[in-house]
């Protein structure tokens, strides 16, 4: 499981790093480089609030990534493994699949 969750400070980071054009010291910025794709997502996407829409992203990209990783890929193929996106609320506590949730 990938899980996301609500108010990520590292997304938040990230996200104003990104948006300001402004690195972060030492190696933070292996964090914004790593979160670059998902931020440009966020920003594509748009919404009420782009470090949730960020974060919905970032479980979403990298849930794809082990889906499709050469030694995982087969293990999905053949339904013997699930990679599942989730999104935790720190609000209701409740966990939100949003993608690769087993039939």
């Amino acid at each position: 499981m990938v899980l996301g969750h609500q108010r990520c400070g590292a997304v938040k980071a990230a996200y104003e790093s990104l948006r300001d054009g402004e690195p972060l010291p030492g190696n933070l910025q292996a964090i914004v480089k790593a979160l670059q794709p998902a931020y440009e997502q966020a920003v594509s996407e748009g919404g009420a609030d782009p470090v949730e829409t960020m974060t919905r992203a970032q479980v979403t990209l990298t849930a794809a990534d082990l889906r499709s990783n050469q030694d995982l890929a087969p293990l999905v193929g053949k339904g013997a493994l699930a990679v599942v996106g989730a999104y935790y609320s720190f609000d209701t506590g409740k966990v939100e699949v949003l993608v690769g949730a087993p039939s």
